[in-house]
């Protein structure tokens, strides 16, 4: 369905460019394309409520998140079940649904794609009965990297790859109970991921052969690593050949809980959502209308 009236909405602290043109190019291409829209910024206060009642004004079909991960995963909650359109201009840090779904980063390329693009409907997880993932979530090093970034107050995959060779220092092991497809398994990792998509913004691939629409998700499991094979397990993430690896185990799932010895830190799509021992994920079913 090509949108007829359009929701902006956007983040003007995501990733780390300037966004004071953004506005003036909605409004020329919506005006050449002859398209209602409306801008909305977010502040960080009350946002989802704010921009529900907008939303409940203006009744767009379509909803535009302006922003990473983060803002698309607050639009996701508006959207989630319903005919409303999610469409995506990718300006964050990492931008990884983007990138899953080949989406350009420049901003004209975005616009034309929303206007004459294709509707998927995607997957989603649902955590904790709480919360909604449409990329990758995670319990332990991946989450306390993002931490990591968030405190030292900068932007761009520099900062993220900085992040990245602090957070070695700490890396550890913890002890896991995973329930799934009727099987329970007790193991050491470093990492567990709940994987809706294929790799993360970096290009880095931990779910090879992912897709968003086909009513699963992924368990990736991260064994212990020793340092001298971190490299070659980083790039085999980047040829897309970690499913090969020794310290790698996959298991397609459509719920499951994973209980931990001791709490791990939890992110979804980017944000954190503090420390969990237990952690439950169910697949939602075609549950978002994306345009990619």
């Amino acid at each position: 369905m090509q949108p007829k009236k359009l929701l902006f909405i956007i983040n003007p602290k995501s990733g780390d460019n300037d966004k004071s043109y953004l506005e003036r190019q909605i409004k020329s291409f919506c005006a050449k394309n002859n398209k209602d829209y409306a801008v909305f910024y977010t502040t960080g206060q009350n946002d989802l409520e704010k921009i529900k009642e907008r939303q409940s004004e203006y009744k767009a079909d379509t909803l535009v998140a302006c922003g990473g991960d983060g803002t698309v995963n607050l639009i996701a909650q508006i959207v989630i079940n319903s005919e409303i359109q999610l469409g995506i201009i990718p300006l964050g840090s990492a931008n990884g649904l983007a990138y899953e779904l080949e989406i350009e980063e420049g901003v004209v390329e975005s616009l034309e794609l929303i206007l004459r693009g294709k509707t998927i409907s995607m997957d989603a997880i649902r955590i904790n009965e709480e919360f909604i993932c449409l990329h990758l979530s995670d319990l332990g090093f991946n989450a306390k990297m993002i931490r990591e970034f968030e405190e030292s107050g900068e932007r761009g995959m520099l900062a993220y790859a900085k992040a990245f060779f602090s957070s070695l220092v700490d890396k550890k092991t913890n002890e896991f109970r995973i329930d799934f497809n009727g099987t329970q398994q007790t193991i050491k990792a470093e990492m567990i991921v709940l994987a809706n998509a294929s790799s993360y913004g970096s290009g880095a691939v931990i779910n090879p052969g992912s897709k968003l629409d086909d009513g699963t998700f992924e368990l990736v499991v991260f064994k212990p690593i020793p340092l001298r094979d971190l490299l070659s397990l980083t790039l085999e993430s980047f040829l897309g050949d970690i499913k090969n690896s020794p310290y790698v185990e996959i298991y397609r799932v459509e719920e499951a809980r994973i209980y931990c010895h001791e709490a791990e830190l939890l992110q979804v799509d980017g944000e954190l959502k503090g420390d969990n021992k237990e952690v439950k994920a169910e697949v939602l079913k075609g549950a978002i209308k994306v345009i990619s």
